[in-house]
């Protein structure tokens, strides 16, 4: 099966950013972009009628020539990128997590249409982070940066070694630094950036018994240093690292132990997905892509 980014999409701005996102990451990997609505979406908007407002046209009719609309404008953006859509029947989390089971990459937007702020981070963006099969992320900012930094969070459970590799092969593929984050609680006395291999960090990357084979030793090209980062929420230490070195992306594991336990689950992941001023990537805690 070919290899595929997969965005949802509900006509709004933010999964317009999506799609944009999306294609970028589409064309860095070589791989073809697939545009999908799922016909359930809950997005009505004021004064109650549906943001596909055609008069003349049904949803249905409405949302497929918008999907249309935008594929061509993603093909116009990338003239290489092979760009198809989808519009499937059934709720937008199950959507997404079905066909996240055959994508290399799936990516949604962090709110969608109507009056209801929040409503794709607080239920679609969650389930996929929580439930899919592949990266998720949930896309946040304007357009990606090429030359920013990625920051991982990690704290040394199988997860995190998981989403390290994922981390690892993101900033090969820009060719950027890497950032490892460490969470330590505003009670520890130390802070700051540390040496890999400081027996201070829960994880050393570039160490086998981290856990995984030496993640760092399988990409020699790409530079990374770790940093601790304190606060008693990870969710505010994660972003003001974020803010500081100005990154261009955020990976985290979908669970892990320590600081990070229950990282996607509930009040930090809804704060990271609403407060991040970069894109998140959610890497499950099963996954076998690169």
């Amino acid at each position: 099966m070919s290899r595929l980014v997969v965005v949802g999409f509900d006509g709004s701005a933010t999964a317009r950013s999506a799609v944009h996102y999306g294609a970028w990451e589409a064309v860095r990997r070589g791989c073809g972009l697939r545009i999908v609505h799922a016909f359930g979406w809950p997005v009505i908007g004021p004064p109650f009628h549906a943001p596909y407002d055609q008069h003349d046209q049904g949803p249905r009719a409405a949302m497929l020539d918008l999907l249309a609309r935008t594929a061509q404008q993603a093909r116009d953006d990338h003239p290489s990128l092979s760009v198809t859509t989808r519009l499937i029947d059934g709720s937008p989390g199950g959507v997404l997590v079905d066909l996240s089971r055959d994508a290399e990459l799936l990516v949604v937007g962090h709110r969608g249409l109507g009056g209801f702020a929040g409503l794709l981070a607080g239920s679609v963006a969650a389930q996929a982070s929580a439930h899919a099969c592949c990266p998720v992320v949930v896309v946040r900012g304007d357009t990606p940066c090429d030359d920013a930094p990625v920051v991982l969070g990690t704290d040394g459970s199988p997860g995190a070694n998981r989403a390290a590799e994922v981390a690892f092969a993101q900033a090969q593929l820009r060719d950027v630094e890497l950032i490892l984050a460490h969470h330590q609680p505003a009670r520890s006395s130390s802070a700051g950036a540390i040496a890999v291999g400081d027996p201070g960090f829960w994880v050393t990357v570039g160490d086998p018994a981290a856990g995984e084979l030496g993640v760092g030793a399988r990409y020699p090209d790409v530079k990374y240093r770790t940093e601790v980062v304190p606060g008693d929420s990870v969710a505010a230490a994660l972003i003001a690292l974020v803010r500081r070195t100005s990154a261009g992306l955020l990976v985290v594991g979908s669970r892990g132990l320590g600081g990070f336990r229950g990282l996607v689950m509930g009040s930090t992941s809804r704060n990271l997905i609403e407060h991040a001023p970069c894109p998140v990537m959610v890497v499950p805690a099963i996954y076998d892509g690169d």
